[in-house]
């Protein structure tokens, strides 16, 4: 009888023991504060206006998406800005590098070979501009990547408003989103080796449809 009990007692631990909890995905709840830009009618904002991407999107909002998230780690990333239309002479302030344009943010989620941040999301304000030339601007770009994609689903899909932008669309084969909404033009993209994200080659699609689908109807709450 006493052998019987930790035979059970053995099987127990490693049942406990099998592997990290499964990945929960959940809706976008954003509650960060508006993004609340105002450039100049007809004209770019300057520079020094533009938002700090490392703050377009706390800790809380990626929790609401994904409640195991932890760890988080911020890093800028530098973006230059060139002018609307090279045959005007933009206005002063608006063009050149701004620190932190774009964002990497870096966390951990559940897995089997433990690593302290193994997903990411990227977000990166390509313009910041009036509302009428942010959405000429974005058109131009989805004009182009459709052309360079042709008839290929897996780099170009136009999203039109399905994610609460005014216009979103698939770029290239990874987890890459381009979009406007008001006076911002940006992508979000990122990546993860967690379980439950998928295998390879699924993993981009995935984190882009259950994450980063996600991010972009938070951020364009907020930019509404």
């Amino acid at each position: 009888m006493v052998a019987a009990t930790v035979v059970s007692a053995g099987v127990l631990l490693t049942a406990c023991s099998s592997g990290p909890p499964q990945l929960r995905f959940e809706p976008a709840k954003p509650s960060g504060p508006r993004l609340d830009a105002r450039p100049a009618r007809g004209g770019a904002l300057p520079l020094d206006q533009w938002p700090n991407a490392c703050e377009a999107l706390g800790d809380d909002e990626i929790r609401a998406i994904l409640p195991q998230a932890k760890d988080f780690e911020r890093k800028p990333i530098k973006v230059t800005v060139l002018n609307f239309n090279p045959l005007s002479k933009p206005d002063p302030g608006t063009t050149g590098d701004v620190p932190t344009g774009g964002c990497t943010t870096e966390f951990g989620l559940p897995a089997k070979y433990k690593s302290k941040r193994n997903s990411s999301i990227r977000i990166v304000f390509k313009t910041v501009a009036d509302p009428a030339l942010v959405a000429d601007a974005y058109a131009e770009d989805l004009e182009h990547e459709a052309k360079q994609a042709g008839q290929d689903t897996t780099k170009f899909r136009d999203l039109k408003d399905s994610l609460g932008s005014a216009g979103c669309y698939t770029k290239g084969t990874s987890a890459t989103m381009a979009c406007h909404q008001g006076p911002y033009e940006f992508e979000v993209s990122g990546m993860s080796t967690a379980d439950g994200v998928g295998k390879y080659p699924e993993t981009d699609e995935n984190w882009r449809a259950k994450v980063l689908t996600e991010v972009v109807r938070t951020l364009s709450a907020r930019m509404a």
